[in-house]
């Protein structure tokens, strides 16, 4: 962990940290708007490419389909399920997702990346591929699967309690450098020390995907990437970045663009 991650970290737990959520929002929907293109494709590419594969898995592999009609069925469905072949074909479904989650998480880098006024590419949708954050991605979109399930299983509160927490953990690998446990640990207690206004921030989130799902679920489209930068702004005013920029402003195209910034 660099000394400026380590030492925000410090600051943010010994004077925590105050943030405007309206404003948030408002910053993100104007990098979306100049974004749209690229955040909205690194949302709807990965599911087109695990339906793809999925589709060509299902010609080999038989993922149980039933109808619940009576109590009796489900018995039937869960003998399906338990299946060898189908727990395989689960998994691995599990799997591709997660290795398909650098895709999404790109919208971060490309919300930073048109931030610091250069103009996002197609490229940068697959920059986590490059970058040498794929393995650290994998792992942690794995981590907080397993861990959202097991803290919800417990209790309805440990699992809201890990979802706020949990909103700076891909934040902390794309543009921190930190581990996967590093990175959980660190937006736990970054998060912890202002749990009220973090909780808000998820409220507002939650608020705006309702609001996308109503408008014939093509609204999705919108709130699911405006969230997701949302995360990314919530995450600069919060730990902010060191120096303005770091590798992913390597990649792609470094023209400049006009900003009313």
């Amino acid at each position: 962990m660099d000394n400026f991650i380590l030492n925000r970290i410090e600051e943010v737990k010994k004077n925590s940290f105050n943030i405007n959520i309206g404003d948030i929002f408002s910053r993100a929907w104007d990098i979306f708007s100049a974004t749209a293109f690229y955040v909205i494709l690194g949302l709807i590419l990965p599911s087109i490419i695990a339906w793809v594969i999925n589709f060509i898995l299902g010609l080999f592999i038989s993922i149980p389909s039933f109808v619940v009609t009576d109590t009796d069925d489900f018995s039937n469905l869960s003998a399906q399920i338990l299946t060898p072949i189908a727990l395989f074909g689960m998994g691995l479904s599990f799997f591709i997702n997660a290795a398909l989650a650098p895709i999404t998480v790109s919208i971060l880098t490309i919300a930073k990346k048109y931030d610091e006024h250069r103009n996002p590419d197609f490229n940068d949708l697959f920059i986590h591929y490059k970058d040498g954050k794929f393995g650290s991605i994998f792992l942690a979109y794995i981590a907080i699967q397993i861990i959202t399930v097991i803290a919800t299983a417990f209790c309805v509160i440990p699992g809201v309690i890990f979802l706020v927490t949990s909103l700076f953990i891909f934040p902390f690998i794309v543009f921190s450098n930190l581990s996967v446990s590093e990175a959980i640990k660190s937006s736990f207690s970054v998060l912890w020390k202002n749990f009220g206004q973090s909780f808000l921030f998820c409220l507002a989130s939650i608020g705006i995907f309702i609001i996308g799902g109503l408008a014939c679920l093509v609204g999705l489209l919108v709130a699911i990437p405006l969230i997701y930068i949302g995360i990314y702004v919530f995450y600069k005013d919060v730990i902010g970045f060191e120096g303005g920029s770091n590798e992913i402003d390597q990649l792609g195209n470094t023209n400049d663009y006009q900003s009313n910034y």
